[in-house]
C-alpha cells in the first residue's frame, strides 16, 4: 500500500472514533443491540440473546458478540457498542482498495475507488449507529476479494478464507446477505462459460462454510422446540412476502434513496459511466459480474417489504470500485464542476460551525475538538486547492475526503447536542438518576419498547404493551413465566389491575409519549404522580 494511502486510512479512523460516545443510543434499532449485547455480557449466556429479559432470535449473533466485545475492551457505553463499526469501515476502505488493485492493477485506481466509497453519505451513516449491516458489507467485501483472489492464484487457502466468510455472512444476517457472492459466481461462470469446480478444496471449503453458518442455529434449535419453522417461515419468508415489521415501501423506494445516499459522486456514475453498460458486456469482465451482481440484489430488495435506508449498503462498494476504474477518464469540466459543488457545500459547512459558537452551548471537550478539526481541514483544504501540481481528478478525491472528514466532525457535534430529536431516550434515565438514589425503581413505559432505559439505568423496566407492534414480543420460547413480571398485557384486564398496583409504589416513573390518545387506566396512574417533565416526543411522570 501507498504512504498516502496509509496516512488517509489513519486519518480517517482517528475523525471516526473522535467523540463518538458523545451522544446517546438511538431507539430503536441501535438500542435494541446493544441492550442484547449487554444482557449477552451480564449472562454469559452466548447461544440465547435475549432483550429486556426475553429470547430476541430475530438475528443470527455475530453483532452482538462484536458489540460485547467492544464493551469488554472499553465498557458498557455508547462508544463500546459503536468502536468496531468504525474498525469495519476501515477493512471497509482496504477490501475495496485490494479488490479494486486486483481487477485493476493501478494503485491509482485502488486508490480513488477507496475514497470514492468513504466520500457516499450512506457509508457513514452505517458506522455512527449500532446495526448488522457494516459488519455485513465488510463480510461481503471480504468474501468477494478472497474468491478473486483464488480464481487469479488456484491458492487453496483463498478459497477457504472466501468460504469462511461466507460463513460469517451466514451467521451474520442470514440467507440474504449471500445474494451478492452466489450472484457474483453464477454470472462469472455464465459469462465464462466454466464449468464447475470439482475437487477436494471446495468440498472441505464447502464443509467449512456449513459448519461456521450453521453451528449458532444448532445450537439454538437444539435448545428450542419450533426454532426450524420460526426461522423460515417468520424471518425468511415473512420479511420478504409479509410486512410485518412495519417496514413496508413502495418498490421505487431504493430508486430514490440510492442517488440521494450517494450525493455528490453518485452522479458521476450516472453522467460517465451508465452509458458503458453496453461496453462491459461485450468485454465480460470481472467488474461486469459485479454490476449484475448487485443490480439482481437491488431488485429482490425492491421487491421485498421490508425495506430499510441500510440495506442497500453493499451496493455502494462495488459501485465506487466500478467508478473509480473510469474516474480518470472523466471530462476536465465535469471534475472542475464538482470541486466547485464541493466548495459550496464546505461554506455551509464552516457557517454552520460559526453559528454554533454564537448559541448558548456548554463549551465542552468534544466542541473545542471538533472547532480545532473544523479549523485543520479548513487550512488543508486551502493548501490543496492552490497546489497546482496536484491534478484536478486528485484534488476532487482529497477535497471529497477533506468533506466527509467535517461532516463527521460537524455531525458529532449536532448528535450531542440533540439527543432528544435523534430518539435518544438518554437524558431521560439520566433525569430519573438525580430524582433518587435508591435502586427500587419502578420504571413503567407506557406502549413503547425502550431497552436503552434498561441499558442507562442497568435494571429491568416495566413494557406496556396496547397494541404497538413493537411491544408485541415473541414469548412463544420462553422455559418459565418471569418475563411477565416485565411485560404487562394492557388488554387484560388482571394485567391492567396489576399496573395499577405497580404505580402505587414508591420511586415509579411512567415514560409516556406524548400527543397519544391515553387509555382511562393510564389517565387514573397519572394521579398517583406528584409531578411530570417533557423530554422531547416523551413526558415523564414520577
Amino acid at each position: 500500500m501507498k504512504l498516502k494511502f496509509i496516512v488517509f486510512l489513519s486519518i480517517a479512523f482517528l475523525i471516526l472514533i473522535s467523540g463518538l460516545g458523545s451522544w446517546g443510543l438511538t431507539e430503536s434499532s441501535e438500542a435494541r443491540y446493544a441492550q442484547i449485547s449487554k444482557e449477552m455480557l451480564d449472562s454469559g449466556n452466548y447461544i440465547e440473546p435475549t432483550e429486556l429479559g426475553i429470547k430476541h432470535f430475530h438475528k443470527p449473533p455475530i453483532t452482538y458478540y462484536i458489540t460485547t466485545f467492544g464493551y469488554q475492551l472499553f465498557g458498557i457505553n455508547e462508544f463500546g457498542a459503536r468502536f468496531f463499526l468504525q474498525f469495519s469501515l476501515i477493512l471497509q476502505l482496504i477490501l475495496v482498495y485490494l479488490i479494486a488493485k486486483l481487477l485493476y492493477q493501478k494503485e491509482v485506481i485502488a486508490f480513488a475507488a477507496s475514497i470514492i466509497y468513504f466520500s457516499f453519505p450512506m457509508v457513514i451513516i452505517s458506522v455512527r449507529n449500532l446495526t448488522t449491516d457494516a459488519y455485513l458489507n465488510t463480510f461481503i467485501l471480504a468474501s468477494l476479494y478472497f474468491l478473486i483472489r483464488y480464481r487469479s492464484s488456484q491458492k487453496p487457502i483463498f478459497l477457504y478464507l472466501f468460504y469462511l466468510f461466507l460463513g460469517l455472512i451466514f451467521e451474520t444476517k442470514g440467507p440474504v446477505g449471500l445474494i451478492i457472492p452466489l450472484t457474483f459466481i453464477i454470472t462469472t461462470k455464465i459469462i465464462n462459460q466454466e464449468k464447475i469446480q470439482q475437487n477436494i478444496h471446495q468440498y472441505l471449503g464447502l464443509i467449512l462454510f456449513l459448519v461456521v453458518s450453521s453451528a449458532w442455529f444448532i445450537l439454538l434449535i437444539n435448545k428450542n422446540e419450533g426454532l426450524l419453522s420460526y426461522f423460515v417461515n417468520h424471518q425468511l419468508i415473512d420479511r420478504v412476502a409479509v410486512d410485518n415489521f412495519k417496514r413496508g415501501e413502495p418498490f421505487y423506494y431504493y430508486l430514490i434513496l440510492v442517488p440521494l445516499m450517494g450525493i455528490p459522486l453518485i452522479f458521476l456514475f450516472f453522467k460517465n459511466f451508465s452509458s458503458r453498460f453496453k461496453q462491459f458486456y461485450q468485454q465480460k469482465t470481472t467488474e461486469f459480474s459485479l454490476l449484475i451482481s448487485i443490480i439482481l440484489f437491488f431488485v429482490i430488495l425492491s421487491m421485498s417489504t421490508s425495506k430499510l435506508i441500510l440495506y442497500v449498503l453493499p451496493i455502494f462498494s462495488i459501485l465506487s470500485i466500478i467508478m473509480a476504474k473510469h474516474f480518470y477518464t472523466i471530462p476536465e469540466k465535469w471534475i472542475r464542476a464538482f470541486i466547485r459543488i464541493y466548495y459550496v457545500l464546505f461554506i455551509l459547512i464552516f457557517l454552520a460551525s460559526t453559528i454554533i459558537k454564537f448559541l448558548p452551548l456548554n463549551l465542552n471537550t468534544n466542541l473545542y475538538i471538533t472547532f480545532g478539526l473544523i479549523m485543520i481541514i479548513g487550512i488543508l483544504l486551502i493548501i490543496i486547492s492552490k497546489n497546482k501540481k496536484i491534478s484536478n481528478h486528485i484534488k476532487l478525491l482529497y477535497i471529497s475526503a477533506l468533506f466527509v472528514f467535517t461532516l463527521i466532525a460537524e455531525s458529532n457535534l449536532f448528535f450531542s447536542y440533540n439527543e432528544q430529536t435523534l430518539n435518544s431516550v438518554k437524558p431521560i434515565a439520566e433525569y430519573i438518576k438525580t430524582q433518587t438514589h435508591t435502586r427500587n425503581k419502578t420504571i413503567i413505559v407506557y406502549d413503547r419498547l425502550l431497552p436503552s432505559l434498561s441499558f442507562y439505568l442497568n435494571q429491568p423496566i416495566i413494557t406496556v404493551n396496547n397494541g404497538n407492534y413493537n411491544t408485541q414480543r415473541e414469548t412463544n420460547f420462553e422455559t418459565s413465566e418471569h418475563w411477565k413480571k416485565y411485560l404487562i398485557n394492557y388488554k387484560i384486564k388482571s394485567e391492567r389491575d396489576l399496573l395499577l398496583s405497580i404505580s402505587k409504589n414508591k420511586n415509579t416513573f411512567l415514560i409516556i409519549k406524548n400527543n397519544i390518545i391515553e387509555p382511562d387506566t393510564i389517565k387514573i396512574i397519572e394521579k398517583y404522580f406528584n409531578d411530570s417533565k417533557i423530554f422531547g416526543k416523551y413526558k415523564v411522570y414520577y
